[in-house]
């Protein structure tokens, strides 16, 4: 064993030890190439930054959003329907959804009056709100057709019908 003058075996042993780390390939080196192609989340993170920003440009010229719209449609598939059954079925916790919905009221879009139990809150359209769902729907089919040339939305349709049953089963 060379020993450098005044230094001693143990010193040796961890300048040995922290070269040896240095040489190593890292633990998650081998993970770095797989975040761009085999993450389900980051794949679907980027699609859904892509397709909502689609939307959102084609909904512009009748003011609303993607996600206002989503909502907004299933609130007049479902009214009147209660903020608890809306948040289940859209997969939207209280508070986002309480916020969508202000914000919904705000723009006169969702009327809210009490349920029976006068605790519940039951949203249904305003005359404002079928008139912009309605003026929204030819925007939202050009956006439909140009996400159609970005990818087979049948895939994205089963996608989706996959992932429901999934939480329904583990419910």
């Amino acid at each position: 064993m060379s020993a450098t003058p005044g230094a001693r075996p143990r010193d040796e042993g961890k300048a040995l030890a922290r070269r040896l780390e240095l040489d190593a390939v890292p633990p998650w080196a081998a993970y770095v190439h797989r975040g761009r192609r085999d993450c389900a989340f980051a794949q679907l993170k980027l699609v859904g930054r892509v397709v909502n920003t689609l939307y959102d440009r084609a909904l512009e010229p009748v003011g609303l959003r993607a996600s206002q719209l989503a909502l907004l449609w299933a609130i007049v598939a479902m009214e009147p329907v209660d903020m608890t059954s809306l948040g289940v079925a859209t997969y939207t916790d209280q508070t986002t959804l309480s916020r969508t919905v202000r914000n919904l009221r705000r723009l006169r879009l969702v009327s809210v009056r009490p349920g029976e139990d006068r605790r519940v809150k039951l949203l249904c359209l305003s005359a404002t709100g079928k008139a912009r769902f309605a003026a929204a729907m030819p925007y939202w089919e050009k956006a439909q057709r140009e996400a159609g040339r970005m990818m087979r939305l049948d895939v994205v349709n089963e996608l989706g019908c996959e992932v429901r049953r999934a939480i329904r089963a583990s419910a």
